[in-house]
């Protein structure tokens, strides 16, 4: 049950369903798929989110 309460708070990539690697620093995140198919950018003091899908 926990397992499955924790799952709902991983981002994972909606082709794969792979989990997302993280990347950040003080201007922007950073979640991209391990197999190139989704990137996510958010840049928190401009409030922008770039999602890139291949």
């Amino acid at each position: 049950m926990l397992s499955k309460l924790k799952s709902l708070f991983q981002d994972r990539c909606p082709d794969c369903n792979e989990k997302l690697h993280v990347e950040s620093d003080s201007h922007r995140c950073i979640k991209s798929c391990p197999h190139q198919h989704y990137t996510e950018e958010t840049y928190h003091h401009l409030n922008i989110r770039i999602v890139y899908r291949r």
